[in-house]
């Protein structure tokens, strides 16, 4: 039996087309969001004269015409709320609070240690819950004031149920994050994994298809975006190829596998590269600033840091080889504290996929992410679930 829409349906299904047009288009002319929608003038003037209204949409000057009257130009209304975006790591929290466009107006780091001490779910909510109330006070007056939260964190989540299966460096399980964080809150709180949220800040700023997003911090954890959209599978821990195994007797995993890629390509690899140089103690521990001190030492001229990025950037490679033989992505972005090495991580990864990769996938675009990219694309959660 078929199914028809009803006319409020059909208008909330064009309003949110309308939207995005103008989202990503402006500033952009009735008439331009009327061809490109292929929605004729009037439903389109309708829409937007109720989201200026909303003011999420404000009417910005004249454009320009070959003849007749010049068109009022449209553009979205970046200040008419605002979005927190929180990224959890193993040795530090950023959140960020976001216009509505994705800028940045408050950032807070708070230096953390989950990997010295075993953080409760209560524990975890009781951080989150501060750092959000801090960022929230933070924000400027505005229509819709703060519209949600977003939170990427570095482990396997479900998004669309709010639950964190597990968070292998954190060491905690089965957690409803949405539900044990929304009944302090009164706006939506949405949650993924760090590498999709990083994920959607890089096809933001580099609209590509496939795109594969690798972020780099104590573990590794990646995004697959395809049309426009994050791939999460099927209950939402596609992408974990942190946990691909790259060596058959390697070292053991915090998930219990061995020969996990992230126990190569990480920042705990990358400590123990040091440490075999006799750079590191043996007992020294990772902290907040690790891979930016690392990076440091590199550019002023530090023979054994090179190197040891260098090792870094060969098993990022092979990694890399491997998403690009499987997804055959058009590019891949590279993010996390690490990304400030690219100049010694992009030759090892060009050459080991110039032997491991085929065809194509040898020239594969690989970018690195700028810092905020995980946090923003968490913030960016509640844009693209509440408005776009």
């Amino acid at each position: 039996m078929s199914k028809t829409m009803d006319s409020t349906a059909m208008r909330q299904v064009n309003k949110k087309l309308v939207t995005q047009l103008i989202y990503e288009r402006s500033p952009v002319s009735r008439i331009s969001v009327s061809q490109m929608t292929g929605l004729n003038k009037a439903t389109v003037s309708s829409l937007v004269d109720d989201l200026i209204r909303d003011q999420y949409v404000i009417e910005v000057g004249y454009g320009r015409s070959r003849r007749g009257r010049k068109p009022v130009m449209l553009e979205f209304n970046a200040k008419a709320g605002y979005c927190i975006g929180v990224n959890v790591q193993i040795t530090y929290v950023t959140t960020v609070l976001t216009d509505l466009m994705g800028q940045i107006v408050h950032k807070h780091v708070r230096p953390i240690d989950f990997s010295q001490h075993q953080f409760s779910a209560a524990e975890l909510k009781h951080i989150l819950l501060t750092e959000i109330d801090a960022v929230a006070a933070k924000a400027p007056a505005s229509p819709h004031g703060i519209i949600g939260a977003g939170i990427a964190l570095p482990g396997m989540v479900n998004f669309e149920t709010g639950l964190a299966y597990y968070l292998p460096n954190i060491e905690i399980t089965e957690w409803d994050v949405c539900q044990a964080l929304s009944k302090h809150l009164t706006f939506p709180v949405f949650i993924d994994n760090d590498g999709n949220c990083g994920a959607l800040s890089a096809y933001r700023a580099h609209p590509s298809t496939p795109l594969v997003f690798v972020n780099v911090g104590i573990g590794v954890g990646t995004g697959i975006v395809i049309d426009g959209e994050v791939f999460r599978g099927y209950k939402g821990i596609a992408g974990e190829f942190g946990h691909m195994t790259i060596s058959t007797i390697g070292l053991l995993c915090r998930c219990g596998n061995y020969g996990c890629w992230e126990q190569y390509a990480s920042e705990q690899a990358l400590l123990r590269y040091l440490q075999e140089r006799g750079q590191m103690e043996a007992s020294a521990d990772l902290e907040s600033q690790f891979a930016q001190i690392v990076v440091e030492r590199a550019v002023q001229g530090d023979v054994h840091y090179q190197e040891a990025l260098t090792t870094l950037g060969g098993y990022l490679g092979i990694g890399i080889a491997n998403i690009a033989n499987g997804v055959n992505p058009e590019r891949i972005v590279i993010g996390g504290p690490i990304a400030a090495g690219a100049a010694w991580l992009r030759p090892a990864i060009r050459s080991v996929l110039r032997h491991r990769s085929i065809l194509s996938n040898k020239d594969v675009e690989i970018d690195f992410a700028e810092e905020d990219a995980v946090v923003s694309g968490a913030a960016r959660l509640c844009i693209a679930h509440l408005i776009l």
